[in-house]
C-alpha cells in the first residue's frame, strides 16, 4: 500500500489528562453542555472522541480526540476552541500523529 491510500492516512490524536481533585470534576459537569455542542459542531473533523476512564470503569481521568488531519496546529486550534480546554479540567494535553493500522475501525488490516 502506498501512503496515498486513504487507509494509510495520518491523523492527530489529542490525549488530555484531567487535573486531580474536585475542581476538575465540577468543571467537567459545568462545561459539559458547551463541550458537547462544540464537538458536535466540528464532528466532520473528528474520527473518534471520548472520555478516558480509570480502572474502576467509572472515574473519568481524561479525554481522547482523534482529528481528521495530519496538521498538529489545526488540531490544536480545534481543541483550544473547546470549552473544556478553557475550563480548569485538563492538567496536560499531548498531540501525537496516529495511523490506524489494524482493526474494525479501519476496515481490517491496512499495512499490507
Amino acid at each position: 500500500m502506498s501512503d496515498a491510500d486513504p487507509n494509510r492516512t495520518l491523523f492527530v490524536m489529542a490525549v488530555c489528562k484531567d487535573r486531580p481533585g474536585q475542581e476538575a470534576i465540577d468543571a467537567r459537569e459545568e462545561f459539559m453542555q458547551g463541550h458537547l455542542e462544540y464537538v458536535e459542531s466540528i464532528m466532520d473533523h473528528i474520527l473518534v472522541a471520548g472520555p478516558i476512564f480509570a480502572d474502576d470503569q467509572k472515574t473519568l481521568i481524561g479525554s481522547n480526540l482523534i482529528y481528521k488531519t495530519d496538521d498538529k496546529e489545526q488540531a490544536r486550534q480545534w481543541l483550544e476552541s473547546d470549552p473544556y480546554f478553557k475550563a480548569p479540567i485538563w492538567e496536560s494535553v499531548e498531540f501525537h500523529l496516529f495511523r490506524g493500522a489494524l482493526g474494525e475501525a479501519v476496515g481490517g488490516i491496512t499495512y499490507r
